[in-house]
Order: structure tokens, then C-alpha cells, then sequence
């Protein structure tokens, strides 16, 4: 997605200031993109770990505790994911019910497939955050085991 991005952010730059005619669309296509690459990126990011953490304060900790800081965290990132499914797919019902389009230009393109990936998009956060809180879980017991 990122480069289908670039490509339309490129194109209405060029549009317009070299030859003084904007697109309508351009906009809307890159909030799009870059929202869905956000969305569906926000897992995989935690399976890197590349999300954001206080590794100032964590370092100074014991193996064993940071693993058990770290599963607290990782629960409550389960949680929150549970409540973002929740009001995501409100939203996003919301949305397909009433066939929403985008009122930002006169385009309007239909916005409820990006409001569907809110929902998608934190289940697979959530598994992701479970799928990690195992991994911690079975990386304690042999630690307790040694």
C-alpha cells in the first residue's frame, strides 16, 4: 500500500503545483491507504516489537519480573483491543448500514470498508497480544522449572 501512497501523493503534487490542477481524489485515496496500512500493520508491529515501550524502567528489572510486567501490560493491551473491537464494530455496522460516504470533497467514496478494518484490525491486535502473552507464559514456567 505504501507505494500505491506515494505514488498518489507524487501524482497530486505534481498536479497541483506544476500545472495548477488539484485532483478531487487524491486526498481521500491517501488517508485511505495510509489508514489501512496503519490498521492492519498495528500486529505485526507488536510480533516485531515495535511498538513503543519504557525500556528505561523495564531494564531494571529482573528477567523474571520484566516477563511478568510485561504479561500485565500485554493483558491489558487485551483488553483495551476488546473494547476497540467493540465500539469499532458499532461503528463500522453504523457505517455499512447507512452505505457512508466520505463528505471531504465531492468524490465521497464509500468509507465503510476503511471503518470495517477498525474492528478487523484490533482482533488481530488481540491475538497478536495473545499469541505474545503465551510466549512470555511459556518462557516463565522454564525459567521456574531451571
Amino acid at each position: 500500500m505504501i507505494p500505491v501512497l506515494a505514488v498518489t501523493v507524487f501524482y497530486d503534487v505534481i498536479m497541483r503545483y506544476a500545472f495548477k490542477a488539484p485532483t478531487f481524489w487524491a486526498y481521500e485515496t491517501s488517508w485511505m491507504l495510509y489508514s489501512a496500512n496503519f490498521l492492519l500493520g498495528l500486529g505485526y508491529a507488536l510480533r516485531e516489537g515495535a511498538h513503543v515501550k519504557v525500556d528505561v524502567f523495564l531494564n531494571l528489572f529482573p528477567p523474571r519480573l520484566k516477563l511478568i510486567v510485561e504479561m500485565f501490560f500485554l493483558a491489558a493491551l487485551l483488553l483495551f483491543c476488546g473494547v476497540a473491537m467493540w465500539y469499532g464494530s458499532k461503528y463500522a455496522f453504523a457505517a455499512w448500514k447507512l452505505k457512508e460516504g466520505s463528505h471531504l470533497t465531492l468524490w465521497a467514496p464509500p468509507v465503510y470498508p476503511i471503518k470495517t478494518l477498525i474492528p478487523l484490525a484490533f482482533l488481530v491486535l488481540g491475538l497478536q497480544s495473545v499469541a505474545e502473552f503465551v510466549r512470555k507464559l511459556q518462557i516463565l514456567k522454564k525459567e521456574k522449572s531451571l
